[in-house]
């Protein structure tokens, strides 16, 4: 049996030391994608450009993690 591996990272997300939002993400080796956003703090999160486009650059990580492990992916033999 072949093991699926997995890429794994949590975020928080900070405006002046608060928690406002988590990202995280599981990248499997064959290219499946698991995202969770939360937004903790709508208010502070929609008030501030900064948690927009630290998630902007997190999503594109995780992204950019799932195209690689499918790049070295190989289908196993039934």
């Amino acid at each position: 049996m072949k093991k699926n591996t997995q890429t794994q990272e949590f975020n928080d997300i900070l405006v002046d030391e608060n928690n406002i939002a988590s990202f995280s993400y599981t990248a499997y080796q064959n290219g499946t994608l698991e995202v969770h956003f939360t937004i903790n703090n709508p208010q502070g999160f929609h008030d501030s450009d900064v948690p927009k486009n630290d998630m902007n650059g997190l999503m594109e990580a995780a992204l950019q993690a799932s195209k690689d492990k499918l790049s070295t992916y190989e289908v196993p033999e039934k």
